[in-house]
């Protein structure tokens, strides 16, 4: 918060580290003179630093972090950034005129580990070098004007982050050995996705890109975990039934009216599936997800239950905003496993009496229903005499 710095610091030649927050500060040729600096963090400009920063820059050949954020003019990396050898992490960060990063340049960062590229709303290209960048292990690439993101052959890449980039059509990400984490959230024009071979590969969330058509994932035989909520997608992905390892598959607030009939057998270490807020209609799935343990169907137009008792794994249950109108004694046939159900706002007038009876159930929620006043009463003094905690 130094308003008018002196340009004497470019004097204290031993300096290892500087942060200069909130300042005047121009960034002078003499910045040559601190060989020994490891650290540099420029934040909030008000200005003071030009189009382009001076060539001297490149002889910072001790610096090992360098963050610029908030600089008001800046519009590029000098060539001579290719000195920067001991360079392990970049973070060029709310830069609303930058626009060029120099390929040959970036490439020759070879010990760089962490690079990110934060609201540069100018970016419009991935370095081409990128290739280069091979102990490279987290990357961010977020609100930039990049229409086409491809990421290939990073080897030594664990977290890969793309999000808000408004203008972004297509994304391939491949061939990517170590990276453990995926995540492409809120790239609203984003049509086209392709993701191969990720090995490591556990956790993927692809969110909030309502103009998404075309997803396609192959060999990705480590997976856990498949976030898929806000998309508006009207047809289920058929390459997801190739994710064996699968254990929880999210699609909440898509436009899905049916599921593949070979979700079960095709995904047979599928445990939780979310698919709240779609537009599926008639009973529950058949032919049963045997393996399901945690089945969330909230905000749909499911009117039946019938064939409920095949879903033999179920633990948790959640049918709120639908409209069922009755609960099938088949039910009982969970007994020893049923945990949890919800179906709040839904059409019921009536709770089978044998759910009282059910040994494992803990939780039961039947609010704002049709469910008069003295079926209700009724129905509280029987679960009153049972484990069970309802809420009608």
């Amino acid at each position: 918060n130094d308003v008018n710095p002196s340009s004497s610091i470019y004097c204290l030649k031993g300096l290892q580290k500087l942060q200069l927050l909130n300042t005047n500060l121009t960034i002078l040729p003499d910045i040559k003179n601190l060989q020994d600096l490891t650290s540099l963090i420029i934040k909030t400009d008000y200005g003071s630093i030009d189009q382009h920063l001076p060539p001297e820059f490149g002889q910072l050949i001790s610096l090992s972090n360098l963050i610029l954020s908030d600089i008001k003019n800046l519009e590029d990396l000098p060539d001579e950034i290719k000195y920067l050898i001991k360079l392990q992490s970049l973070t060029l960060e709310k830069i609303p005129n930058f626009n060029k990063i120099p390929d040959e340049s970036i490439g020759e960062l070879t010990q760089l580990n962490t690079l990110n590229l934060i609201d540069l709303p100018n970016l419009s290209n991935m370095p081409s070098t990128m290739i280069n960048l091979q102990l490279l292990q987290q990357l961010e690439i977020t609100n930039t004007n990049m229409t086409n993101i491809q990421i290939d052959i990073l080897g030594s890449l664990k977290s890969l982050k793309i999000t808000f980039n408004s203008i972004l059509q297509t994304i391939q990400i491949q061939n990517l050995p170590l990276l453990q984490s995926l995540a492409i959230l809120s790239n609203k024009n984003l049509t086209f996705l392709d993701i191969e071979n990720l090995p490591f590969t556990t956790t993927i969330s692809i969110t909030n890109s309502a103009q998404l058509q075309s997803i396609s994932f192959i060999n990705i035989p480590s997976i856990k975990s498949l976030d898929l909520s806000g998309c508006q997608l009207t047809i289920f992905p058929q390459s997801i039934l190739t994710l064996k390892s699968l254990e929880t598959l999210i699609m909440t607030s898509n436009q899905l009216s049916a599921i593949p009939l070979t979700l079960s057998t095709d995904l047979p270490n599928l445990r939780v599936l979310n698919l709240a807020n779609n537009k599926l209609q008639g009973t529950i799935f058949q032919p049963p997800l045997v393996y399901i343990r945690e089945l969330y169907l909230s905000n749909n137009s499911l009117t039946s239950m019938d064939g409920i008792g095949k879903h033999i794994s179920l633990q948790r249950l959640e049918l709120d905003r639908n409209q069922i109108s009755s609960i099938p004694l088949e039910i009982m046939k969970l007994s020893s496993t049923l945990r949890q159900i919800t179906m709040d706002y839904n059409l019921l007038n009536h709770i089978p009496y044998s759910m009282t009876n059910m040994v494992s159930l803990a939780a039961f929620s039947v609010r704002w229903n049709k469910i008069d006043s003295q079926e209700r009463q009724y129905l509280l003094k029987l679960f009153n005499q049972s484990p069970v905690q309802p809420q009608f």
